[in-house]
């Protein structure tokens, strides 16, 4: 589709296999490290990232919709899929026929599999240790045990939970801690079926560097579900893991304009000019994922400098005040000039996805999944040449 505004998200396709590198670099060999890819990639483009990925050899990705297996595998991805979200017995027939793997979380689940399955399948098995979302209850580890013995259809590869404070995991005191050992118990109720578990998001992952050689979460080889950390942010707290920013967020000045002191920009008439004030109108508003709390608190970079956000952050539209720069750069004109919101800019200057978590009271995860579907992304860098758009 063509883009009649300027208003993008630059994906560097570069950063995220730099960032893939830390991944298999922390897992070492012959440990299952699967990709999230959910929610489009937290919004950085699920195909052209799996595609990249398994470019390098990822052999494995989760999402959390079927639809979302759907599309990877329409658009061509062959690589093994797993889905995380959960389904009913429809949901079930396109897993099968799309060839994904069930992560099954209960006796509905497993039923629907294998009344359906024409073959042998391959199926996950989630426990809920703490996160009290999906999964079976620990104590149910024998009887599904003993019910996959007898089945003639359901091969069960591996089990897994999710923890609730991934942070935490190099903590022998921590909740991570606690959930591992759970898991560590359950996984010898299915020795027969010579399983491996896999518990470990980016905050576990990250964790790892910091733990005891004595710590659950090195008992094992914890298979490893990066989220977060392949996009080059990680959770508050993990050591530093020269992950790189796969995303920038831009847009271009579309209406530079004057207003006189005491003139009121936006709706509510929240900001008015304290002196006379020259304005840029940028072209992104919250429909595309500036949130509007950033409202009179927040900012953007233009031609290195920072200009504030001022009045209320519209729908397709936002405003900044130029005066300072104008008055630092001596540059009156700044048509059409690139605007940064997060990422990296021309020049190397960098805004971080954390700093407008900040301000809006939540985090990078939301920050970035946010940027909405009809802003496009336009992948680069020197890893594959060209990915499909």
């Amino acid at each position: 589709m063509e883009n009649f505004r300027q208003t993008v998200t630059e994906i560097n396709l570069d950063h995220l296999l730099n960032n893939w590198s830390v991944v298999t670099r922390l897992a070492g060999k012959d440990r299952f490290v699967c990709p999230m890819v959910k929610a489009n990639a937290y919004g950085h483009g699920a195909f052209q990232v799996a595609t990249c990925l398994e470019r390098e050899s990822a052999k494995y990705f989760g999402v959390c919709l079927i639809e979302e297996g759907l599309s990877l595998r329409e658009a061509g991805l062959k690589s093994e899929l797993l889905v995380f979200g959960g389904f009913d017995k429809q949901g079930a027939e396109k897993i099968l026929e799309y060839q994904m793997t069930p992560v099954i979380s209960s006796w509905e689940q497993l039923k629907f599999i294998e009344s359906l399955a024409d073959s042998a399948v391959k199926i996950h098995i989630k426990f809920e240790t703490g996160m009290n979302r999906l999964g079976f209850a620990p104590g149910e580890a024998e009887k599904i045990s003993e019910y996959l013995k007898k089945s003639k259809k359901l091969k069960l590869k591996a089990i897994l939970t999710h923890l609730a404070c991934g942070d935490d995991a190099a903590s022998d005191a921590g909740m991570s801690s606690m959930q591992l050992r759970t898991l560590a118990e359950l996984k010898n109720y299915f020795k027969s079926f010579d399983v491996f578990a896999h518990a470990l998001n980016s905050g576990g992952i990250l964790s790892l560097s910091e733990a005891s050689e004595t710590s659950v979460l090195k008992k094992e080889k914890w298979g490893f579900r990066p989220g977060l950390m392949l996009y080059g942010y990680q959770p508050a707290g993990t050591k530093n893991a020269d992950l790189k920013p796969v995303m920038s967020f831009k847009s271009t000045i579309q209406t530079q304009r004057a207003v006189k002191t005491g003139a009121s920009v936006s709706y509510g008439a929240t900001w008015k000019a304290q002196r006379d004030s020259q304005i840029a109108v940028i072209p992104a508003g919250y429909a595309d994922g500036v949130k509007r709390q950033l409202s009179n608190s927040g900012s953007v970079t233009v031609g290195g400098q920072r200009a504030p956000i001022i009045g209320v952050i519209c729908m397709d539209f936002f405003m900044v005040d130029l005066t300072d720069v104008i008055s630092k750069t001596g540059r009156e004109n700044w048509q059409n000039e690139e605007v940064l919101l997060f990422g990296e800019d021309a020049s190397g200057g960098f805004v971080s996805a954390d700093e407008w978590a900040k301000k809006t009271n939540s985090i990078s995860w939301e920050i970035l999944t946010s940027i909405s579907e009809r802003v496009p992304r336009r992948f680069h860098g020197n890893a594959f040449g060209n990915i499909k758009d």
